[in-house]
């Protein structure tokens, strides 16, 4: 007997368009002599905790095919929360927007630089379907999972054969978008933009002052040694806002890249060879892509998804394994401009280094919650005791403290905790 797909989150409300009928035209157009659907299972793609800005389903579908043959066949739909269930801030960000830029043009372009340079390298999924109305957009990608990719444990993070291969494959995204550039002028403006806007200055200010006391809290119980010291140089939510608004200004005189955004272990995808080592990395997720400093991708990798035992200890190994790839990219693919030298890397990395408190403070708090029901946006940024008692417990989370505990020295050292 066929076994039934396992659905990770069964508190997903799947939305009733998700359906045969909307599914039709996208398999008329990538399954080749396909007749009819005979069977049609949308599940949630993702446990609860692992994804919080968007709607993700599994969709399994069973079709029927011309020569009268039967096919198994997956994709992954991507669409916009609700406005009352968190929608409303992401739509303000923009995510969906820049995403359905990303697999439209520029991916495909990067693509294209590499093959004319004679190598194949893949960075995302196929997108095979981008649908949009005056409320949302929806995405509908290949299902990775049906080529034996997977993700990492999120809690334990990545040994050094995986940050490796990410590294390598970040070198591989930023030197192509940094050609890129120079061949086809300035991106939007929107790729301009990070969290950090003055759009978005009342809403974020908010959040932190919202979830500060209880930041504070759940601080003086993780046994930090000298906890006084780093209680003593926190930001108020207002400086804290302005610190993040100065690292997302461009200094056009450095390097830049357009980075990912959003480059943690959940959005990164490896297959494996037999033996067990790492055949293909994958890039997911690709709605908050920002143009500026490498320093933001680097920051925001190492800090949310580096295992522990080689967060700290491998920190300036990480950047030299970055710069070493980059820079090859960067002459393969013919960067006309001076290719930036290793120091200069290393100079962006403290020049732009309060990313990491901003990443540990921030989405490292959900990247190291374990799953939970009630893992959502709406009760992650929301007000009242049910929302009040999730964020307790993501502060107070032993996988968090443990990497705060070692984080806070280390920010600490380079100075990283004196932000005006």
């Amino acid at each position: 007997m066929e076994e039934k797909p396992v659905n990770p989150n069964e508190y997903l409300e799947i939305p009733k368009w998700v359906n045969e009928d909307y599914f039709q035209p996208i398999l008329e157009k990538d399954v080749s002599g396909f007749q009819k659907i005979i069977r049609f299972t949308p599940i949630a793609a993702t446990a609860p905790g692992d994804n919080y800005a968007s709607i993700m389903i599994r969709v399994h579908i069973d079709t029927l095919l011309n020569d009268g043959s039967e096919q198994k066949i997956s994709y992954i739909l991507k669409t916009q929360l609700d406005v009352n269930k968190g929608g409303a801030m992401i739509s303000q960000m923009g995510f969906f927007g820049k995403e359905k830029e990303m697999y439209k043009d520029h991916i495909p372009q990067f693509v294209k630089l590499y093959e004319e340079a004679g190598l194949d390298i893949e960075l995302a999924p196929k997108c095979v379907h981008i649908g949009e109305t005056p409320e949302s957009i929806t995405l509908v990608f290949e299902d990775l999972s049906r080529q034996n990719f997977k993700n990492a444990d999120r809690l334990k993070g990545f040994d050094m054969a995986h940050m490796r291969c990410v590294l390598r494959k970040l070198a591989e995204l930023h030197a192509a978008s940094a050609v890129n550039r120079l061949l086809i002028g300035p991106y939007a403006s929107r790729f301009y933009d990070s969290f950090f806007n003055e759009e978005n200055r009342s809403m974020l200010t908010k959040i932190r002052e919202m979830r500060e006391p209880q930041f504070v809290k759940a601080m003086l119980e993780w046994g930090v040694p000298d906890v006084e010291r780093y209680l003593k140089k926190s930001l108020t939510p207002s400086q804290y806002f302005n610190a993040g608004l100065k690292l997302s200004q461009v200094d056009d005189s450095e390097f830049n890249v357009l980075n990912h955004g959003d480059c943690w272990s959940n959005n990164i995808m490896f297959n494996y060879k037999e033996n067990g080592e790492i055949d293909r990395t994958i890039f997911v997720d690709l709605q908050v892509a920002k143009w500026g400093s490498p320093a933001q991708d680097l920051w925001y990798m190492i800090i949310t998804s580096a295992s522990l035992d080689i967060k700290v200890k491998e920190f300036d190994h990480f950047i030299q394994i970055y710069h070493e790839r980059l820079a090859e990219c960067l002459n393969i693919l013919n960067y006309s401009k001076p290719i930036p030298s290793l120091r200069d890397i290393q100079t962006q990395m403290l020049k732009y280094g309060f990313w990491g408190p901003i990443t540990a403070n921030g989405v490292m708090v959900i990247v190291l919650f374990p799953s939970d029901k009630d893992a959502n946006m709406e009760k992650l940024m929301g007000v009242g005791p049910e929302a009040e008692s999730l964020r307790d417990r993501s502060f107070r989370n032993p996988y968090y403290a443990k990497a705060m505990t070692q984080l806070l020295p280390f920010f600490d050292n380079k100075g990283l905790l004196d932000e005006e």
